[in-house]
């Protein structure tokens, strides 16, 4: 298979699954806001945002460092899968054990939903142990089935939640029933297809592993910062109903960014393996990835600050509305988080993790502060504000720093046609708009203008696309 239809059809086939998942996720999301309320939903998101900054510094961290690895050398897989599993079962252990800490010393809602999540998230980092394994082997369909089954689970959890009126503490206990659940569809199919965990590992082995970690986990911490802060500043400032509605957007956002997550993951195996040894090659795959999120992000960022006073009203409840005018201003930072996110995975690749390291410190630096001075004047939409700053200065040093290695990696002219595309496809979205169109049949007719606009423009062909999934 060549390397483009290798890359498209790993790219296809978990974006496909991430599409799936996420719509699935999503529905979820929806449905436990307008169950709960803007209140208790802004109190199930804090318990995330809180629990996902411990928990991210071995979960998130070890990814890269072990599918970097394992795609370099997929006989070391056993060895690797062990040391992550270990790893990531004492971490979840330490971060459970400090929340039931807590929780004792300081009993409150926050403290008791914080525990359940700790437990939910811990079960997480365990499944993600074996998709790394997955991704590493290049075999995204494998990866993109435990997603959808444990979104598939949340979901019907959610459900039953919905339908017997259960509270939020009810919620998260069925979140760490799901988690459970996916972790061991994932453990069998892992242990079935890939590889099983060496038996032994040399405590040599152990603190080599540790060693590299580091970088890749304070990195992972640190970006996790200011993707959370934002909530729990809010928090402080203006109270759960604020961080339920702001929760509300940036919820979709994020939501957004698992489309980027899917290209990155999908990329990163072949620019490992290309780096150092075929640089044209490297190249290439830079090439072909920054084309597709081009293609993606910007009509996404146009057309959800077009249609977001339509949708908002439709998705939540009338406690909700200023959601809209936030989701308006933070979706505008998805398209630098596009970039970012494939700029990290050639970060990765080239063995710079530390430098990776310094633009997510600064990030976060710069996301703390602007939260700070922002929020207390303008709220949820200040914090949004924040967000599309800290992404825009974040993605450009990444992208000074790739310069420096690789020079002229990424072509900007390539932006031209999609952004042509989704002018013409906002005014087809405010037309709809203006005969009142539904929400949902507008964002449809808006995305087949853009899909027409973007072919006429010649940056894909159907030859082309035919060509990409093609074996040769």
């Amino acid at each position: 298979m060549s390397h483009q239809a290798r890359l498209s059809r790993n790219y296809l086939s978990l974006a496909a699954a991430r599409f799936a998942a996420k719509v699935i996720s999503f529905a979820a999301w929806v449905l436990i806001a307008r169950h709960l309320g803007a209140a208790d939903f802004g109190l199930f998101t804090f318990s995330f945002a809180v629990v996902t900054l411990a928990v991210v510094v071995f979960q998130a961290g070890l990814t890269p460092l072990t599918v970097r690895e394992i795609a370099r050398d997929r006989a070391r897989a056993p060895r690797f899968l062990t040391m992550s599993l270990l790893v990531r079962f004492a971490g979840g252990a330490a971060v459970a054990a400090v929340a039931v800490v807590v929780y004792w010393a300081f009993p409150s809602r926050e403290a008791a939903a914080t525990t359940v999540t700790a437990l939910a998230l811990g079960l997480g980092t365990v499944l993600v142990s074996f998709t790394d394994v997955m991704q590493a082997f290049e075999r995204m369909e494998y990866y993109a089935a435990v997603l959808v089954v444990n979104n598939v689970l949340i979901l019907t959890f959610v459900l039953y939640a919905v339908k017997t009126h259960a509270g939020l503490m009810s919620i998260l206990w069925l979140y760490v029933a799901a988690n459970g659940l996916a972790a061991l569809t994932a453990a069998a199919i892992c242990l079935v297809r890939f590889a099983r965990p060496a038996r032994t590992v040399t405590w040599s082995e152990i603190v080599s592993f540790l060693k590299l970690a580091p970088d890749f986990s304070f990195s992972a911490l640190v970006a996790s910062i200011y993707w959370r802060a934002d909530k729990v500043i809010l928090k402080i400032f203006a109270g759960d109903a604020a961080v339920g509605i702001y929760g509300a957007a940036a919820g979709m956002v994020e939501g957004l960014v698992m489309v980027a997550g899917s290209f990155r993951e999908s990329v990163f195996p072949a620019l490992s393996r290309a780096w150092p040894r075929a640089p044209l090659e490297f190249r290439e795959a830079s090439r072909t990835s920054f084309k597709f999120l081009a293609a993606l992000a910007i009509p996404i960022c146009v057309g959800t600050s077009v249609v977001a006073p339509q949708l908002f009203p439709f998705l939540y409840r009338a406690e909700f509305a200023r959601g809209s005018v936030i989701l308006a201003v933070l979706i505008w930072a998805l398209g630098a988080i596009f970039i970012r996110e494939l700029t990290a995975a050639t970060l990765f690749a080239l063995d710079r993790q530390r430098m990776l390291l310094l633009s997510n410190a600064a990030g976060a630096v710069l996301s703390v502060a602007l939260n700070f001075a922002l929020i207390p004047c303008w709220g949820g939409l200040g914090a949004a504000a924040a967000g599309v700053a800290t992404a825009l200065a974040t993605t450009a040093f990444n992208l000074v720093l790739i310069g420096r290695k690789v020079p002229r990696l990424y072509p900007w002219t390539l932006l031209v046609r999609p952004a042509a595309a989704a002018v013409v496809m906002a005014a087809a979205l405010l037309a709809g708009i203006y005969f009142r169109l539904p929400v949902l049949a507008n964002i449809g007719a808006g995305a087949v203008v853009y899909g027409a606009a973007l072919f006429a423009t010649g940056y894909y062909t159907p030859a082309h696309v035919i060509r990409l999934l093609s074996r040769r």
